[in-house]
Order: C-alpha cells, then sequence, then structure tokens
C-alpha cells in the first residue's frame, strides 16, 4: 500500500539523520508533498516512533522505534543477549538494562526489571535517554570513545548536567573520571544521577574496538555498592565480552565463574 511505503520512507529518512531533519527537507528527501509528510509524521509521534523538538522543530528518531529495534533484535543473537541479562537478572535480583548509542543520544534498548515483587528497586525504562555524564551506562561509553565524540555526546544530552551534589560537572574532574574508569574497566554512579541510586556499567568492547554500548545495573546504593564488591562486576564483565563476541560461546557460559 502507498501509505505503507511513504511511512517506511519517512523513518529511513529520519533514521539516517543524526542531528533530525526538518518538515520540508524530510519532505523533498521522500518526494512528497509537505502537508502529507507533516500528516504522517505527526502519527508516527504519536507512538513515539518519532521526536519532534519543540525548539528547533526537527523531527529525530524516537523511543519507540529504539524499543521496535530492540524487540527485532531479539530474534538470533539478540535472544542470546536477553539470555545473558535474564541470567544475571535472576542471580543478583536487581535492574539489568542496555544503553546504546542511537544518533547522538545514549538510550536504554533493552531493560529487564527484577521479579522479585517483595525488593525495593530500581528501573529504566525502554527508550529512556542517559545523561552522558551522570548516568554510569553513559560514563562507560564515553570513557571509551575518542575526545570529540565524547564532547559531541554530551553536548547532544544536554552539556555536563548537575542533577545531584554528587554529578561531576567540572571538565578536569570528568576526564580524571574517564581515565579510572578505562583503567578499572568499569563505571560506577553513586548518586549522581539520582539520590539514594547507584548504578555500576561495564562497556561492551566488540572486536574492533570500538564501545557503542554499556551493560549496567541500577539499585538502592547501599546494596548495589555491597554487590559491586561480592562478584557482580566480574560477573557482568564476562557477560559483556561474550555479548561482544557471541562466537566465542553462549552468554550464559560467561556467567559462571572461571569460564
Amino acid at each position: 500500500m502507498q501509505i505503507i511505503s511513504r511511512t517506511v520512507s519517512i523513518l529511513e529518512e529520519v533514521a539516517r539523520r543524526p542531528d533530525g531533519g526538518g518538515l520540508v527537507e524530510i519532505a523533498n528527501a521522500c518526494s512528497l508533498p509537505a502537508a502529507t509528510c507533516h500528516r504522517l509524521l505527526a502519527a508516527l509521534g504519536e507512538d513515539e516512533l518519532v521526536h519532534r523538538d519543540p525548539l528547533t522543530r526537527r523531527y529525530s528518531v524516537g523511543p519507540g522505534l529504539v524499543q521496535l529495534a530492540g524487540m527485532v533484535t531479539q530474534i538470533g543473537r539478540g535472544a542470546s543477549i536477553e539470555a545473558g541479562m535474564t541470567a544475571l537478572r535472576d542471580r543478583w535480583r536487581e535492574c539489568f538494562f542496555l544503553a546504546s548509542v542511537v544518533d547522538d543520544a545514549i538510550i536504554c534498548v533493552r531493560s529487564l526489571p527484577t521479579v522479585d515483587p517483595n525488593r525495593m528497586t530500581v528501573t529504566v525504562p525502554l527508550g529512556q535517554p542517559m545523561t552522558p555524564n551522570a548516568a554510569g551506562s553513559g560514563k562507560a561509553i564515553l570513557a571509551h570513545v575518542p575526545p570529540e565524540q565524547r564532547r559531541r555526546l554530551i553536548a547532544a544530552g544536554g552539556g555536563m548536567a548537575s542533577l545531584t551534589e554528587n554529578s561531576i560537572v567540572d571538565q578536569e574532574d570528568f576526564e580524571a573520571e574517564m581515565n579510572l574508569i578505562r583503567e578499572r574497566g568499569h563505571a560506577i554512579c553513586d548518586e549522581e544521577a539520582e539520590i539514594g541510586a547507584a548504578t555500576v556499567a561495564v562497556p561492551i568492547l566488540v572486536p574492533e574496538g570500538s564501545v557503542r554500548s554499556a551493560l549496567a545495573t541500577i539499585g538502592p546504593r547501599d546494596r548495589v555498592l555491597a554487590l559491586a564488591e561480592e562478584g557482580l562486576i566480574e560477573d557482568m564483565k564476562r557477560t559483556a565480552a561474550v555479548i561482544a563476541g557471541l562466537e566465542q560461546g553462549t552468554i550464559v557460559d560467561a556467567l559462571v565463574p572461571g569460564v
């Protein structure tokens, strides 16, 4: 049907524009009348498949499209990633999530809340943007990208945000934090994004050496920091390593100490 092909072409055009696109730009690229393009973009926006910036009026990928992509990729390789995250969640009884760079934003693309109904916890919804300098997953990614990309991701995320008194906003202090994360191989967000909550995150270093994603867990501060001393970080690193190269073994294998 014509409306389906038009909608797909609009989604493809929005997705290939990292800085978003204006109505006229997208309409011209898709060879559509501006009125038709506006109507379809509005419909896509209702389901959060696209996002319209109220200030710039430019359209970019929405959290709904990120969630849809995550559902599709659960087939095959994605299913193995899901199995590994589920094993982590069931063992440690916390919320685990994956955050990835989507265009110039760091967004939650998979999230598994704890299944323990009696456990006080914190969850991260699919599609939620991560504050680059304050979120553990954001810091784990930023520490492993080139400086120019780090500056771009921070700027795209709204700059050095001060969400709590613990947020690192000084540039020198933040670069020191980046060095520390690279040295120890994981990031910790200790009440930097939310008072009472802590995040542990490890980068997913793909075979070619780049980092676009991080595996993270979040929960009440005292409990998460205690788990970090009890083997949680090592389990997460093993899982992240296998996620980065599934041909080396299964995700569940990574959760067995000593493998």
